[in-house]
């Protein structure tokens, strides 16, 4: 079963449009979740009610508050994603790490992570999972850093996952 782990800021919520987000997130109550959806986030909760994949959230955050009001962006956008796949991480922490810490869930190759942030997909590639960057107008690539697959919308996801679903049969 695939194991599929998404990241919110800049991924599935506009959080890079905001002015000073990255301050604001900080301290300002409320300001996570009031941010708007990337179109088609209805893909994620489709994908979210098939068989064969489980969807998680893992994201990081700079305190309870920011957690509190992305769990409250969840419950808006994505009410289906289960309550014990949502996981936080602080600021500049492993994903990966945190995830087999918090969720006891080792990254393997059917462990799949949706993110705008190259260094995140690098960390999860090195312990053997599959990344996929979500290519936006903030996080486009242009250094051509990150090698492996990639959707600019989430209308793509799907295919994609099959593509990966594919290449490892």
């Amino acid at each position: 079963m695939i194991k599929l782990f998404l990241d919110l800021d800049g991924t599935l919520a506009k959080f890079n449009s905001k002015r000073n987000a990255l301050q604001r997130f900080d301290n300002e109550k409320g300001f996570f979740a009031n941010l708007k959806p990337y179109k088609y986030i209805e893909v994620i909760n489709e994908i979210a009610t098939k068989e064969n994949v489980e969807v998680y959230i893992i994201s990081a955050t700079p305190n309870e508050q920011a957690d509190l009001d992305k769990m409250a962006w969840i419950k808006t956008y994505l009410k289906d994603i289960k309550q014990d796949n949502i996981c936080f991480c602080r600021l500049n922490e492993n994903k990966a790490k945190v995830i087999k810490d918090k969720l006891n869930i080792t990254i393997d190759n059917q462990c799949i992570l949706l993110d705008d942030y190259t260094k995140n997909l690098i960390e999860w590639k090195n312990l053997n999972g599959i990344g996929i960057k979500r290519l936006t107008s903030k996080a486009n690539n242009s250094r051509k850093i990150w090698k492996d697959y990639s959707i600019k919308s989430l209308l793509q996801l799907e295919k994609t996952l099959e593509k990966i679903s594919l290449a490892q049969n």
